[in-house]
């Protein structure tokens, strides 16, 4: 805006010699400069009080959203809380968990073969709750990964621009789970956080040289081998679907 106004001036007093005394006048200055200046704390006000809102709804959205989860909210109301993008991941996922080979799988980043293992589990153990919308539910369910994540101590909320972010407690800058702003509201992006959460995990394959098949067994029997049996190459076979 300085610039623009500084322009104008300029081309005023080039556009008449009448004017040139005028325009240089300090008293003009000084009233033209307090006017700026003024202009310049009202946006940064509107700037800083826009940030805040943005803060307080972040926070608001993602007490919504643990409530949400804790009450096995219906799926519209779950997507609605993501981003398009999300929940188109999530539908192509479920396509390719009845349908992906062992070598499709290995075309898929590790979190994407956790969750394509761990529905094919819940498939064959009649596990599901709900008759469809299942990797919906099988990430932000009562009992699903999301809420398992987010029993862990967390840090604070931050906000830059149009992304919202927390960090665990431990190292709030780290952040963990990302959330973009829509023009009136916060939405979680899945794509972003589920790398986020399982990136400690995946140090594993990389340190032992396995593939993301293997790390994803070796997690599923992990976390369930007390309960269920045959968590082995079994489940990277379309079968019963």
């Amino acid at each position: 805006m300085a610039l623009a106004v500084g322009a104008s001036l300029f081309f005023s007093a080039c556009a008449g010699s009448s004017d040139v005394k005028d325009s240089k006048d300090p008293r003009k200055e000084t009233v033209m400069d307090a006017a700026l200046g003024e202009s310049a704390e009202i946006k940064n006000a509107k700037v800083q009080h826009r940030e805040n809102d943005k803060q307080a709804m972040l926070e608001e959205t993602f007490q919504r959203f643990i409530r949400a989860i804790h009450d096995d909210t219906p799926a519209d109301v779950l997507y609605s809380m993501l981003t398009d993008s999300s929940e188109y991941w999530l539908d192509t996922l479920e396509q390719h968990a009845h349908s992906y080979r062992p070598e499709d799988l290995d075309t898929c980043q590790f979190y994407e073969v956790y969750s394509i293992l761990l529905y094919r589990l819940y498939e064959r153990e009649h596990l599901w709750q709900v008759p469809e919308d299942r990797m919906l539910w099988l990430y932000m369910s009562k009992a699903g990964i999301i809420q398992n994540f987010t029993k862990l101590k967390l840090g604070p909320m931050k906000v830059k621009n149009d992304r919202g972010s927390i960090g665990l407690a431990s190292s709030p800058e780290v952040p963990i789970m990302i959330f973009e702003w829509d023009d009136k509201a916060w939405k979680l992006d899945l794509l972003e956080t589920v790398p986020l959460i399982t990136k400690g995990i995946e140090a594993t394959a990389v340190k032992k040289s396995w593939t993301h098949k293997k790390l994803a067994l070796y997690w599923l029997d992990r976390e369930y081998h007390m309960t269920y049996s045959r968590l082995d190459e079994s489940l990277c076979e379309p079968i019963g679907f």
